[in-house]
């Protein structure tokens, strides 16, 4: 039996290349993917922890001894470190400057150079110090100062450093960071914030800890806020879970369509052994021999397959995205992981491809050798309800043919219909992630946002700066200040994003004109309203400055970005909130004045530019899935008719006799082939894009959800390559049509 099996194998290994195929694409993208996901997140985790990464950090207008130390005897917390933060900016270059503690806590680490210490000079961030081509004990030049420069460094909090929050991409060439001495920071023409490095017991409790400092603190008390929840980090870690959702989630389906093949290949495969296993049996060979001889083919198959793209993923797959994703953060290094989950995927997928086998070889190997090797042919004469119709005696020959052959295996065609539907699922995922991407980046840079131009400022502006900044300005201009508040829900504080603007359409919502609100009415993006399960009219509750303010949800924003809680500047001025923005939205570009106040100038096409740079990562996997789909198209569609041939040949054999032409019996086969093809094109359409809108949803995160959305031309575009593999197979089908030996088929086999 043994030699049996390798002997079939080799005979079949056609038909066993499909389940090969399968079972390797779908092992070689999840380990690849998944390995990605584990090599960032082991990356990142290691970083933190080398760095001694604080948990919180307390922002304080000035430090005080006294109220620090009263700090340090807080039960929950277990050590305290200062250090100062400001920025700095020219028409050159964006620095973030930061001192260093000689405590451990959240210390960088020296890539290059001379140690932390006292001594004047400065320590530039690695990335930009090479992007701009510095030499170590090169001077670098601030407000007509010198810094020597002593060393580089890296910090996890800026894994994913951007000159603000409007820049998508890092540009490591004009932005970066910087540490010094505590005496010649307060040296640097910056506005500086005084920061409280803490180090929490696991068990502290945020919403009580944040009270206690801000009554210990009083007016020196600004902020506190999770180490975690910075813009740098959190970016880096949504990225990592994002990949780890795309790795499970093509998996189960290439899975499920693994199997699929494996169940047409092994019935198609036993159907044509049903002799030998008659033969078999009459030898007296047992049932559990039988079997097992059977299951070993899928196992086999499977296992090879299966075991090969788990190797080969992390090796080939991994690091190719890494170098189109992995450029975009800062990390000494990445690390190499080892995961077994891969292995134990491989036993899943053969596990559950040898109970796939029992499915053909259960019912046939019950039965006794006389009764297996005869045809058997009980449904073959039923009826199609339509032949009880006027209708049918109008319908052409090769229509009822096809009608009554799928009646008469109802499963069969099941299954043709579902590879058609598969491949056009897979299709539509594929070219409709880039469309649901490039339709939210046109929403938000079109729709959105109206302004040419975003003037950032060092600080926020009171009312008679604002003033002052746009006296000389003619064009429309509008206000936006952004704020962190913290949300309640549940006992449970969440930090989000409020947006307040003043009186302008620069900033334009889909349904909802932020001049109509009053009171305390606010607007609530779609994404945020889902993952908190509120809706329009509903009430929630903000915490601004310890105060708990409740806020009215007038309308839920369907928008991709920005997400977060929107305010009207009347409604922001109603809750008790000085409207004090950031920065000023420019209906024209080049309109403000230079000033000290100015931090940055952004463009909304250069934005544009970087966020589309931003997903090429995901372009990546797009690709991956295009190229699978085809793979896994033509093999699912060649299998379910290939069984469908199988079963079916001795009809043809028999037409052929009865004097049936081969062009009539080549329209025969195409017609049943063409039919359930495009019954799982019709079916497959809002198959695809259900599956669409969970795959955005995926890749989504919680700066930007994208938006669902495939146009005409990627929908003409899949359906043009479904019924491309459809005729790829249907040629192969009449290929195999032509060999048949006509009087060999209809020989009896009782």
């Amino acid at each position: 039996m043994f030699r049996k099996t390798f002997r079939d194998l080799r005979k079949n290994w056609i038909s066993f290349l499909s389940v090969f195929l399968m079972s390797f694409i779908c092992l070689f993208i999840f380990t690849g993917i998944f390995h990605l996901s584990q090599q960032m997140d082991a990356t990142g985790k290691q970083f933190s922890q080398n760095s001694h990464l604080a948990d919180s950090t307390l922002s304080l207008t000035t430090f005080n001894d006294q109220k620090e130390q009263r700090t340090k005897e807080l039960t929950p917390i277990k050590k305290v470190a200062r250090r100062s933060i400001g920025h700095y900016q020219n028409d050159d270059l964006s620095l973030t400057f930061l001192t260093f503690n000689h405590s451990r806590l959240s210390r960088p680490q020296v890539i290059r150079g001379a140690k932390l210490s006292d001594q004047d000079g400065i320590w530039l961030d690695e990335d930009f110090f090479q992007a701009n081509k510095y030499q170590l004990g090169e001077s670098f030049m601030i407000e007509k100062q010198k810094y020597k420069i002593l060393g580089t460094v890296r910090q996890p909090e800026f894994i994913y450093h951007t000159e603000s929050d409007d820049q998508p991409l890092p540009n490591h060439k004009r932005s970066g960071y910087a540490y010094m001495s505590e005496s010649q920071f307060d040296s640097l023409p910056v506005y500086p914030t005084r920061q409280l490095l803490l180090k929490t017991n696991k068990e502290s409790n945020t919403p009580w800890l944040e009270k206690e400092l801000s009554d210990i603190w009083d007016a020196d008390y600004l902020q506190l806020s999770h180490t975690s929840d910075s813009s740098g980090l959190s970016i880096f870690f949504d990225r990592v879970t994002q990949v780890q959702r795309l790795a499970f989630l093509f998996s189960n389906l290439f899975l499920l369509l693994t199997l699929i093949t494996l169940e047409a290949t092994m019935r198609r495969f036993v159907k044509q052994q049903q002799l030998q296993i008659a033969t078999l049996k009459a030898q007296g060979f047992s049932r559990r021999t039988i079997l097992l001889h059977y299951l070993s083919f899928g196992m086999i198959v499977t296992f090879l397959g299966s075991i090969s793209g788990c190797v080969l993923g992390p090796k080939l797959l991994s690091p190719a995205l890494l170098s189109a994703i992995g450029n975009q953060f800062s990390v000494p290094n990445w690390l190499e992981v080892q995961t077994t989950l891969g292995y134990a995927v491989v036993a899943f997928v053969t596990l559950f491809s040898m109970l796939i086998t029992l499915i053909p070889v259960l019912p046939l190997i019950g039965q006794l050798p006389a009764t297996i090797m005869q045809r058997q042919s009980n449904q073959r004469f039923k009826r199609v309800w339509l032949e009880q119709t006027k209708l049918w005696s109008y319908l052409p020959f090769a229509l009822q043919w096809t009608l009554r052959d799928i009646q008469r295996n109802i499963r069969r065609a099941i299954l043709g219909v579902f590879g058609a539907l598969g491949c056009m699922l897979l299709l539509i995922a594929a070219l409709g992630i880039k469309d649901s991407i490039d339709f939210s980046l046109d929403s938000i840079f079109n729709d959105t946002y109206r302004y040419e131009e975003k003037i950032s400022f060092k600080k926020s502006l009171d009312h008679q700066e604002q003033s002052a900044s746009v006296k000389n300005i003619t064009t429309d201009h509008q206000w936006l200040e952004q704020q962190s508040v913290k949300l309640l829900q549940d006992s449970k504080e969440q930090a989000v994003i409020a947006t307040i603007v003043s009186d302008g359409d620069q900033l334009k919502l889909p349904e909802l004109d932020l001049e109509d609100l009053t009171a305390n009415q606010v607007g609530l993006s779609e994404a945020l309203a889902k993952s908190l399960n509120v809706k329009a009219k509903d009430t929630l509750y903000i915490k601004l400055q310890q105060q708990i303010i409740p806020v009215y949800i007038k309308k839920i924003v369907p928008l991709s970005a920005p997400q977060g809680l929107f305010f009207s500047e009347n409604t922001w001025n109603n809750i008790g909130q000085a409207f004090e923005p950031q920065n000023l939205l420019l209906r024209e570009k080049d309109q403000l004045a230079a000033s000290p106040l100015i931090a940055s100038k952004n463009e909304k096409q250069q934005q544009f530019k970087d966020s589309q740079k931003l997903i090429e990562g995901i372009l990546m996997i797009v690709s991956l899935l295009i190229l699978a789909a085809l793979v896994l198209g033509i093999t699912i569609m060649m299998n379910c008719h290939l069984l469908i041939f199988s079963e079916r040949f001795i009809e043809f054999a028999t037409l052929k006799v009865l004097g049936f032409t081969k062009r009539e019996i080549f329209l025969l086969s195409f017609l049943e082939t063409a039919l359930l093809t495009a019954l799982g094109w019709l079916l497959g359409l809002p198959a695809g894009k259900l599956f669409l809108t969970a795959y955005t949803a995926m890749v989504s995160t919680d700066q930007q959800q994208y938006l669902p959305h495939i146009t005409f031309q990627s929908l003409a575009i899949a359906s043009l390559v479904l019924f491309i593999c459809m005729l790829l197979v249907q040629g192969y089908i009449t290929v195999r049509i032509n060999r048949i030996d006509f009087a060999v088929a209809l020989k009896p086999a009782e």
